[in-house]
Protein backbone atom coordinates (compact mmCIF):
# COMPACT_ATOMS: atom_id res chain seq x y z
CA UNK A 1 0.00 0.00 0.00
CA UNK A 2 1.13 3.57 -0.69
CA UNK A 3 2.13 6.11 1.70
CA UNK A 4 -0.11 8.49 0.03
CA UNK A 5 -3.98 8.32 -0.63
CA UNK A 6 -4.57 8.49 -4.00
CA UNK A 7 -7.15 11.02 -4.74
CA UNK A 8 -10.42 9.65 -7.27
CA UNK A 9 -11.81 11.90 -9.19
CA UNK A 10 -14.84 10.69 -8.81
CA UNK A 11 -15.09 11.25 -4.79
CA UNK A 12 -17.50 13.62 -4.06
CA UNK A 13 -14.56 14.63 -1.21
CA UNK A 14 -11.97 15.63 -3.68
CA UNK A 15 -10.68 18.90 -4.55
CA UNK A 16 -12.93 20.56 -7.10
CA UNK A 17 -9.97 21.53 -9.21
CA UNK A 18 -7.98 18.52 -8.81
CA UNK A 19 -10.84 15.62 -9.63
CA UNK A 20 -11.72 17.66 -12.75
CA UNK A 21 -8.25 17.97 -14.14
CA UNK A 22 -7.66 13.81 -13.55
CA UNK A 23 -11.15 13.47 -15.00
CA UNK A 24 -9.92 15.42 -18.14
CA UNK A 25 -6.44 13.46 -18.46
CA UNK A 26 -8.66 10.27 -17.88
CA UNK A 27 -10.72 11.49 -21.05
CA UNK A 28 -7.45 12.24 -22.75
CA UNK A 29 -5.38 9.10 -22.27
CA UNK A 30 -8.15 7.06 -21.41
CA UNK A 31 -7.28 5.60 -17.78
CA UNK A 32 -5.93 7.03 -14.41
CA UNK A 33 -2.48 7.45 -13.42
CA UNK A 34 -1.74 6.62 -10.18
CA UNK A 35 1.03 9.11 -10.01
CA UNK A 36 -1.07 12.00 -10.85
CA UNK A 37 -3.66 10.42 -7.83
CA UNK A 38 -1.01 11.17 -5.41
CA UNK A 39 -0.03 14.58 -6.89
CA UNK A 40 -3.74 15.39 -6.74
CA UNK A 41 -3.49 15.52 -2.48
CA UNK A 42 -1.67 19.06 -3.62
CA UNK A 43 -3.20 20.30 -6.37
CA UNK A 44 -1.37 23.47 -7.38
CA UNK A 45 1.01 21.03 -7.55
CA UNK A 46 -1.01 18.70 -10.24
CA UNK A 47 -1.81 21.58 -12.01
CA UNK A 48 2.04 22.33 -12.87
CA UNK A 49 2.56 18.98 -13.57
CA UNK A 50 -0.07 18.64 -16.13
CA UNK A 51 1.05 21.77 -17.54
CA UNK A 52 4.47 20.67 -18.22
CA UNK A 53 3.16 17.07 -19.40
CA UNK A 54 0.97 18.84 -21.84
CA UNK A 55 4.14 19.98 -23.30
CA UNK A 56 6.40 17.30 -22.73
CA UNK A 57 3.54 14.40 -24.53
CA UNK A 58 0.93 16.35 -26.42
CA UNK A 59 2.29 19.69 -27.42
CA UNK A 60 5.30 19.60 -29.58
CA UNK A 61 6.24 18.62 -32.71
CA UNK A 62 8.38 15.65 -31.96
CA UNK A 63 7.04 12.40 -33.83
CA UNK A 64 6.47 9.63 -30.86
CA UNK A 65 9.95 7.93 -32.20
CA UNK A 66 11.91 11.14 -31.79
CA UNK A 67 9.61 11.47 -28.24
CA UNK A 68 11.17 8.13 -27.57
CA UNK A 69 14.94 8.89 -28.22
CA UNK A 70 14.65 11.96 -26.03
CA UNK A 71 12.94 9.52 -22.87
CA UNK A 72 16.12 6.76 -23.67
CA UNK A 73 18.57 9.58 -24.23
CA UNK A 74 17.95 11.49 -20.71
CA UNK A 75 17.67 7.95 -19.28
CA UNK A 76 21.50 6.70 -20.40
CA UNK A 77 22.46 10.05 -19.48
CA UNK A 78 21.00 10.24 -15.71
CA UNK A 79 22.00 6.38 -15.87
CA UNK A 80 18.27 5.21 -14.97
CA UNK A 81 17.48 1.87 -15.76
CA UNK A 82 14.56 0.78 -17.12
Amino acid sequence: MGRLPLVDPDDPGADPSAAELLRMMRAATGRDFAVLQAVANHPEALQSLAAFLSVAYANNTLSPGQRELAYLGASVANDCHY
